[in-house]
C-alpha cells in the first residue's frame, strides 16, 4: 500500500493588517457622502469606473477611491448596499401578463447589515490618527456614527480586499 504524505499549510490570521476600516452609519448617498469627506478631510475621492463586483454575490458595490502619494496611503468608500431590480411574474389573464419589480438588497458585509458605507486607509497607516479622522467626519452633515472596526472580527473582511 503506498501512503502519499500530505502538506497543508496554514497561514496564520494577519496581526500587522495594513489597512483601518471605519464604519460609516449615515442617510446620505454615495456621491454626497464622498463630496463631504473630500471637503472634511481634505481628500480628493473619486468614483471608480467600475463598480466593486463580488464574485458569489448578486449586485455591484459602489467604490470611490482616492491615492495619496504623498503620505503613502490609499482611501477607499465602499458601499455595504447593492440593489438590484428583479421581475416577478404573476399569473394574470391570457391576454395580459402582469409583473412585479422588486428591488433586492445585498450587502456587502452581512454581518454589518446596519453599515451604510466602510471607509478603508490603507498601506501607511502609522501616520494616521484615526480619532482625529472619526472626530472630523462626525461634523459631517446627516453623519449618524463613525466609528473603527475591529478587523479580527469580521468574518468575510475578503470581500474588502480587492486593491
Amino acid at each position: 500500500m503506498l501512503i502519499m504524505a500530505i502538506r497543508k499549510f496554514i497561514f496564520p490570521e494577519q496581526e500587522f493588517l495594513q489597512y483601518y476600516l471605519l464604519a460609516i452609519h449615515t442617510v446620505l448617498i454615495d456621491h454626497r457622502l464622498a463630496f463631504f469627506l473630500n471637503k472634511f478631510l481634505n481628500i480628493d475621492l473619486k468614483r471608480m469606473s467600475k463598480d466593486l463586483d463580488i464574485s458569489g454575490q448578486n449586485g455591484f458595490y459602489s467604490i470611490f477611491e482616492y491615492e495619496d502619494e504623498d503620505n503613502l496611503l490609499n482611501w477607499n468608500l465602499i458601499s455595504n448596499s447593492s440593489f438590484l431590480n428583479t421581475k416577478n411574474e404573476i399569473k394574470g389573464s391570457l391576454l395580459f401578463k402582469d409583473t412585479e419589480i422588486d428591488l433586492k438588497k445585498n450587502k456587502l458585509i452581512s454581518e454589518l447589515n446596519q453599515v451604510d458605507f466602510f471607509l478603508k486607509i490603507e498601506y501607511n497607516i502609522n501616520s494616521l490618527n484615526t480619532t482625529e479622522i472619526i472626530n472630523s467626519i462626525n461634523k459631517i452633515p446627516n453623519i449618524i456614527s463613525v466609528y473603527n472596526l475591529n478587523l479580527k472580527k469580521i468574518k468575510n473582511k475578503e470581500n474588502l480586499n480587492f486593491s
